[in-house]
Order: structure tokens, then sequence, then C-alpha cells
């Protein structure tokens, strides 16, 4: 194995809690129910995975680093360019780097680590807790729905008996990043029973997540400077995986070579569906 440069930090895991874990988003929790779940946090090493980019698999690590050029945009805030440019071009890097037959993208999400709550624009916060965005559960679901939603004239059910799996393209959008890297698990080092059940509870509509606790085999790998050229691609779910990790896990953190007047890191993340 390489000897790979790494730095230190701590990562919030899943801490102890009593039933299911849940977070209240926008509304009050019953009373005497905390608003967040516990969390826990735990020092681990973070390996620069630049070194073997070229080993990285999907089907092993459950990540790789693409360099895309194509995919990037004047505006990434502008939605006319998302839908006429951006969609398009990740839909191509997906096939590509899958080996799936068909790929289809169903939302996406913009990040700043300069927020502290969503803003009214919709950009989000850059999540500080190790987590996995699909249930056993939830991961089928979403596919159906999906399908039913922006692909009624597939045969959702013939799709859905074969393998499928739901990919995270995640891009920085204002340069390399300085602050708040994306840091991801090999999925090869997680078990079964890291993953946990959670639920996201907003006043219409609840989401269903996995919150994911502490190991001390857990590897985590980043793309130092990741620039907007390059596209981090992880899998989150996986019907039927060949190496039999289902789910994988990923979280921002804090980077000690940061510099003092680091430029909060803008991103975007597309979510798609991917039929083998």
């Amino acid at each position: 194995m390489v000897d790979l440069l790494q730095v230190q930090s701590h990562l919030s895991y899943l801490g102890d809690v009593c039933g299911t874990p849940t977070n209240y988003l926008d509304r009050e929790p019953p009373p005497g129910t905390p608003a967040r779940y516990a969390r826990v946090r735990h020092a681990v090493a973070i390996y620069d995975a630049r070194p073997i980019v070229s080993e990285l698999s999907l089907d092993r690590q459950g990540l790789v680093l693409v360099d895309d050029p194509e995919g990037v945009v004047t505006d990434f805030r502008d939605p006319r360019a998302i839908a006429a440019a951006y969609y398009p071009a990740v839909e191509r890097l997906l096939l590509r780097v899958t080996g799936a037959g068909k790929v289809l993208l169903f939302d996406h999400t913009h990040r700043s680590s300069s927020l502290a709550a969503r803003a009214a624009d919709g950009t989000d916060t850059a999540v500080d807790e190790v987590h996995n965005d699909y249930t056993a559960r939830s991961g089928p679901e979403r596919a159906a729905d999906m399908l039913d939603r922006l692909a009624p004239q597939e045969n959702a059910a013939a799709l859905l008996r074969r393998r499928f799996a739901i990919f995270n393209v995640w891009r920085p959008t204002n340069g390399a990043v300085e602050q708040k890297p994306l840091t991801i698990c090999d999925m090869q080092t997680m078990e079964p029973a890291d993953f946990v059940d959670a639920e996201l509870k907003w006043p219409h509509r609840t989401g269903y997540v996995c919150a994911v606790r502490y190991r001390p085999s857990h590897r985590w790998y980043y793309f130092p400077r990741q620039d907007t050229r390059e596209v981090a691609v992880f899998k989150c779910f996986d019907s039927a995986p060949p190496n039999r990790a289902r789910f994988g896990a990923h979280t921002s953190f804090d980077d000690p070579t940061s510099p003092p007047a680091a430029r909060p890191r803008e991103s975007i993340e597309v979510r798609a569906l991917a039929f083998f």
C-alpha cells in the first residue's frame, strides 16, 4: 500500500440515542425531545487520496475523482445553465465512469461553508456529520418515485428488478477548496452494523437517512484543494453491490492545513440514479 500523507481531524458520529435518531428541521420537537440527535466527536486520520486516484473504484472503495472540464459552467447559480449544460455533462460523466446503461439525474444542492443555516435561496450548509443519504428502504423508494415522476415512459418495475445505484456527484464551484473539504469513507472498511436508520422531520415531510456509528477501522479519504474542474463521484446506495458494500459515508471536516483567511467553500452536488 502506498504510504499516503494524512491530516488529523475530528468527525461527528452518531452518539448514544434511544430509539430512532431524529432531527427536527424548521419545526419544534415534541416536549422534552432534543431538536437534534446526539453526536460524538472522534479523532481520525484523513488520507490524501491523490496518489492512488488511479486505483480507486466505485465498486471497491465507493469513490472516484474525475477530471471533468466539460462540466464547468459560467454560472453554477443559473438554473438555465444547470438544466441546459451541467445536467447533460453530469449524465455523460456518470455513464462513462459507472458503466451503467441508463442514468437519471433527479436533484442538486448548493452548499456553502460560510452558512450556519440554510439560506433563503436554498443554499445549504456544509454538513458536519458522518452520514449516508439513503437507507435500505428509502433508496428503492426514492428510485421508484423518481422513475414515476421523471421517466413515466420507462418500465419502472423492470428497471428496479435489475441492479441500480444512487450516486452523488460533488464539485467545488468557486475554485480550489480551502475550507471544509469533503471526506469520504472507504466502503471496504465499513460494516452493515455501522449504519443506523435515522429520520429528518420537516413540517410537511419526513426524510430517511443513515446515521453512522464510529468504528476504528474506518479509512477516510479526501482530495486536497479539489478544484472546479474536478468531480468527486461517490456511491450512496447500491441494490446489489458486487463487493457487498451497499452504503457509503461522507462529511465535511475541519482541515488543519487550511490557511488562516481561507475562502469559504462553495459546492454543488447532483444526485443521480444509475441502472445496470
